[in-house]
This record gives C-alpha cells, sequence and structure tokens, in this order.
C-alpha cells in the first residue's frame, strides 16, 4: 500500500515537471516573439504582476525604452528580427508544493542575430549617453569592447543616426508656494527629482572627435563599432499555484558574443 503512495505521487510529480517544463518554454516563446513584432503590451502581459515582484517607479515601461536608463532594457530587440536557439529549461518546486503547487522554472534563451539582417552595434559608454570622445579613446575601445560591462543592454543600438532616442522634455518649474503669513520666513524650494533617479541616460550618440578636431560621421561611426552576433537571456518563469497563470517573474543577461575587426569576442553581462 505505501509503495503504490509513494509510487502514485511520484508518477504526479514527474507529470508536473513534464508540464511545468512545457507551459515554461511556451512563455518564454510567446514573450520573445512578441518582442520580435513589436508587440510591447502583450509582452509586458507576461511579466508578473506587483503582488509578487518589486516593480521600479518607472513600472514595467522602463525595461521597453532606452530613455528610462533602465538596466537590462529589451529595446534593441523589440520589432527586430532576431533567432531563439534551443531553450535549456530548469526546474524548481516550492518546499510545500503537495499543498501550494508553486514551480520556478529557469529558463536560459540563446538569441543569436545574423549578419545579413539585423545586428545591434554597441557604443562605448560615453558615446551612448551623448558625450564626445577622443579618437584614440574610441579605437582602443572597439579593440577590447569586452572590458566594458556598464550599462550594456543600453548601448545596444540598432542605428547610430540621431532620432532613435527621444530628448528628455522641458524641465517645468514646480509652482510657487502659497505665501505665508505676514513676517513669515519663505518655504524653501523643493528639490526636483530626476526621472531617472540618477541611472545613466541613453541619448543619441555623441560624437568621436579625431586629432584634428574633425568629427566621425555616423557612415565611418558604423565602420569601427562592434556588433552584438548573440546574447544570452535567463528568465525565471513562475505559476504561484496549480490554478495560478505561468509569469515571469525575474530577468537578465548572462553573455554576449560581440564581432570586432579581430573576429568574436565574448562579454559577460552583469544583472
Amino acid at each position: 500500500m505505501v509503495a503504490s503512495v509513494t509510487g502514485a505521487v511520484g508518477l504526479a510529480l514527474l507529470a508536473a515537471v513534464s508540464t511545468a517544463t512545457a507551459d515554461a518554454e511556451l512563455i518564454t516563446q510567446r514573450f520573445l516573439k512578441r518582442l520580435q513584432s513589436g508587440d510591447v503590451a502583450s509582452a509586458k502581459r507576461l511579466l508578473e504582476g506587483d503582488k509578487w515582484r518589486a516593480k521600479p517607479s518607472g513600472g514595467d515601461d522602463v525595461y521597453f525604452a532606452y530613455e528610462s536608463g533602465q538596466e537590462p532594457n529589451f529595446a534593441f530587440l523589440i520589432g527586430r528580427p532576431f533567432e531563439i536557439g534551443p531553450l535549456s529549461i530548469r526546474e524548481g518546486r516550492s518546499d510545500w508544493y503537495l499543498l501550494d503547487g508553486t514551480v520556478y522554472t529557469t529558463v536560459t534563451a540563446p538569441l543569436r542575430f545574423r549578419a545579413d539582417r539585423y545586428r545591434p552595434f554597441l557604443l562605448p559608454p560615453p558615446l551612448a549617453f551623448g558625450r564626445a570622445m577622443a579618437f584614440v579613446a574610441f579605437v582602443g575601445f572597439t579593440v577590447a569592447p569586452e572590458r566594458e560591462h556598464d550599462a550594456f543592454t543600453l548601448r545596444l543600438r540598432p542605428s547610430v543616426e540621431p532620432g532613435l532616442i527621444q530628448p528628455p522634455g522641458p524641465r517645468v518649474a514646480p509652482p510657487p508656494p502659497p505665501p505665508g503669513p505676514p513676517g513669515a520666513r519663505p518655504a524653501g524650494a523643493v528639490p526636483s527629482i530626476g526621472t531617472t533617479l540618477g541611472l545613466p541616460v541613453a541619448r543619441d550618440p555623441g560624437s568621436v572627435v579625431l586629432p584634428t578636431g574633425e568629427r566621425l560621421s555616423p557612415e565611418q561611426l558604423t565602420a569601427f563599432l562592434p556588433r552584438l552576433a548573440a546574447i544570452t537571456l535567463e528568465l525565471q518563469v513562475t505559476r504561484r499555484g496549480r490554478l495560478a497563470a505561468w509569469e515571469i517573474s525575474l530577468f537578465h543577461f548572462t553573455s554576449a558574443t560581440i564581432v570586432t575587426e579581430k573576429g568574436e569576442v565574448v562579454v559577460g553581462v552583469f544583472r
């Protein structure tokens, strides 16, 4: 009797694992295909709600726009062609799985970019955030882009032409405080808080300045810049209860392959 019960439990768990793997793969594929098609609204609906997941102050919109300064960022994937490689899935369950039915899966998705279709440019940090850069420093970056890890996905751009990133809107002065009673000291001004809260603000590329003072044109810039050949996305897809929907609760990029004039180099992408 005990053996039969144990066997039944084992079969139930095995079936749950198989279902979890299939469902996690389906959600991941659906999310990536919605990014490919540019359907950001539908992609956001696959993210876990704020009951379980801490959201940035700007909400989930910040993950899909360069202007937010949020890293990691999916803006370089939206509406762009890329190939989704075979997914690998690791599954874990809550300690109280038989009671709460909570399943966690870690899905690793390799994404590849074909040279004849779309390979994003990787900008050095100064250019990505609108600053000028000396030609010598720029060449040093193009030779060894793997040395720069900060704000990696914010620096991946489909183009270096101006107009990709919207400039920040005009700052509106706060209204003056209401007047106090006669003789009262004026109230101090309330400091404003930037929309990116200190995060780097992505901008159209700054200029590369030659020793002569001339600047590289966009065409010359693209001839030097390294390009993205592959990147690995890791997501956690979670179901918090047997009748609950599967949702994406965490995500980050783990590594990327960059094409330079010297060949391919692997860059570690930090969370």
